[in-house]
């Protein structure tokens, strides 16, 4: 027969444990999250990005600005337009980390330009690694540039800096053009 004296005690024990367990179980859940989507030690830029910057040919420490210049990528989901009719000295864009070759082309909007003359386009060819930052931070793509072309519309002439594009905020790519004074 079922002695209901003890069969209370341990159901009165057995709750006790069971909200203690809750109480336990709700103090210790903010803690967990906390510890599993840290994010404080991840501060920096996850996307490896280059730079170009214009420069007045013979003097590379001058940097210019160009009015009217529109940048766009070409090839690329709704060929993304990076810059549009803006007075710039440079611009930042991304390399495609599905392809082995990325292209942007650089519209030139002044009103008495020929319209031959009104685009280059600059063309990079890299290979591409992951590199693993952090545990905060997980993994990058990164690029090495192997080969840089660019048509001579307008450039005169181009420098690739450093061939490493990462999430470093570094001048990559300097275009050179003719300034007149």
């Amino acid at each position: 027969m079922i002695d209901w004296r003890k069969y209370r005690i341990l159901k009165r024990r057995i709750a006790g444990r069971m909200r203690a367990f809750g109480v336990l179980f709700t103090c210790m859940l903010p803690m967990l999250f906390s510890v599993a989507c840290n994010t404080e030690a991840c501060l920096e830029s996850k996307t490896s990005i280059f730079s170009a910057a214009f420069y007045a040919y013979g003097d590379s420490a001058a940097k210019v600005v160009i009015d009217s210049v529109s940048v766009y990528g070409v090839g690329q989901f709704k060929d993304s337009l990076l810059v549009d009719t803006s007075n710039i000295s440079s611009f930042r864009a991304t390399l495609r980390s599905d392809r082995d070759t990325t292209q942007y082309v650089i519209r030139y909007d002044q009103y008495n330009l020929n319209p031959r003359y009104k685009r280059d386009t600059l063309t990079f060819v890299y290979h591409t690694y992951i590199e693993f930052e952090s545990a905060e931070c997980g993994a990058m793509y990164n690029y090495v540039i192997d080969d840089f072309r660019y048509t001579t519309w307008q450039i005169v002439d181009a420098e690739l800096m450093t061939s490493e594009v990462d999430n470093q905020d570094v001048e990559n790519v300097r275009l050179y053009y003719y300034v007149v004074e």
